[in-house]
């Protein structure tokens, strides 16, 4: 019976996923191409510059970003984003404030389920950074229902302020049902979502900290032995055979029904990439396995080997240009980027290479123009159709009108308008008209006047 059960289950999410990358997803479009010849396992995938801020950030490849997919133990980042939101929200320290396993919890969210548990003993209380960097390393389902339990006052609650926070910082194709990553029918995320609360994650100082920590020391704040937690991410110890040097954080998650997941960030020479990977299978055709490492692997080098940060736009640069009326001595305003433009891109692309399309909001302008006004956009693309960038166009200065230009501009106006000559032809059939019954009036006067001389002549 269980295993009918399961495969229902496998084929009723197979199914709930499927309706949601054929009715939900937006296509979505490569910013480039990887090397010919290379393979990934992972069913999406996507490659991100992370720059300065969010809106710096550059999706260098997107496969499949906004198909749904399980997160599994990919969870645990909402879990961390919510808790930090909380903790921040509500002034709580993460060294005293603290949460204790009981029965109750584990009777009602552990039990049963067959996800992995760390070991806590019923009754141990555990610090709030303790649980909470726990349930970021490890799969750990009694760390993470007492992590919610303690915030919230339930699971459902937390889990309800998950689901608040992610259509927040705008996850798209999102919904939370649970803490410990158990599959579940209303449990599902994209790549693109993944990218979006990891990156809101990072906007905490004690987040990356806490999940990169290769071993962490658990001191029970009472009713319990000091553990020793190991870092489930094995890129990060320098003993796996899948170690990457360059490596500063992750999170994997484990499918029953999709397989593996990692979303990661990576940073050498001065650059920072985040990778994810999804949906990757337990092992190949060759029997290889950890192919959610390998996958993340070949794209970190593919993404260092192959783009440099370049300036593209300066602050000054005249990009184009705008008529102006009732200006003196000047008949057109240049075009400025509000802001420089830098960004990555292919090593061997040359700054002058990449397509600059301009866009205006008008073909003419009357003055005065201020500086600094918006007046249109570049857009950046290279590989004749790859959009890279958008930056506003301004005026490069302000330019008052003259006195003299404006009257002969309305006078012009005045002249060139069709009202204008609507109301002079309505004056001259007027006129013509007027003058035609002159003409036919002194015509039946003069008849008049013959009439009545005849008349005196015959008397």
């Amino acid at each position: 019976m269980g295993m009918r059960l399961k495969k229902w289950m496998s084929f009723i999410l197979s199914a709930v996923l499927l309706f949601g990358v054929v009715f939900s997803a937006t296509p979505s479009v490569k910013a480039y191409e990887l090397p010919e010849g290379t393979v990934l396992n992972a069913k999406a995938a996507a490659v991100v510059f992370l720059g300065g801020s969010e809106k710096e950030d550059v999706f260098l490849l997107e496969h499949n970003v906004d198909e749904v997919h399980a997160p599994a133990a990919l969870v645990r980042l909402m879990v961390g984003a919510y808790t930090l939101k909380q903790v921040q929200e509500k002034n709580l320290n993460m060294d005293t404030a603290s949460g204790t396993y009981t029965l109750d919890i584990f009777n009602r969210y552990v039990a049963g389920t067959g996800v992995t548990a760390v070991g806590m003993e019923f009754g141990e209380v555990w610090s709030l950074r303790d649980l909470l960097t726990v349930s970021l390393i490890q799969t750990a389902s009694d760390a993470a229902t007492t992590l919610a339990v303690t915030i919230s006052g339930s699971v459902e609650d937390f889990v309800d302020g998950m689901n608040e926070l992610a259509k927040e910082i705008g996850c798209e194709r999102t919904h939370f049902a649970n803490v410990t990553g158990l599959d579940s029918l209303s449990q599902y995320t994209t790549t693109r979502d993944v990218y979006r609360i990891l990156r809101y994650c990072m906007t905490f100082a004690d987040f990356e900290p806490m999940i990169s920590t290769v071993q962490h020391k658990v001191q029970p704040l009472s009713g319990g032995q000091p553990y020793i937690i190991v870092n489930r991410v094995d890129m990060l110890r320098q003993s796996s055979t899948f170690h990457y040097a360059p490596l500063k954080f992750g999170r994997t998650g484990l499918s029953e029904h999709e397989g593996w997941g990692l979303a990661s960030v990576a940073s050498d020479s001065g650059y920072d990439y985040m990778v994810i990977v999804m949906g990757c299978p337990p092992k190949n055709d060759k029997g290889h396995v950890g192919l959610h490492y390998t996958d993340s692997i070949d794209l970190y080098r593919w993404a260092f080997r192959s783009f440099t940060y370049k300036t593209l736009l300066t602050e000054n640069e005249i990009l184009g240009s705008i008529k102006v009326k009732n200006v003196w001595g000047r008949d057109s305003v240049n075009l400025v980027p509000k802001t420089p433009f830098a960004t990555v891109v292919y090593n061997d692309v040359e700054v002058d290479e990449v397509i600059k399309k301009i866009t205006t909001n008008a073909e003419v302008l009357k003055a005065p123009i201020e500086k600094g006004t918006v007046y249109g956009k570049v857009e950046l693309i290279v590989n004749v159709d790859e959009k890279i960038g958008e930056v506003e166009l301004i005026a490069s200065e302000s330019m008052n009108s003259n006195f003299l230009l404006v009257i002969f501009s309305g006078i012009g106006a005045v002249f060139s308008s069709g009202w204008f000559w609507l109301v002079v032809g309505i004056l001259v059939l007027l006129i013509g008209g007027y003058v035609a019954l002159l003409v036919v009036s002194a015509r039946r006067h003069r008849r008049k006047l013959k009439s009545r001389n005849k008349s005196h002549r015959r008397l």
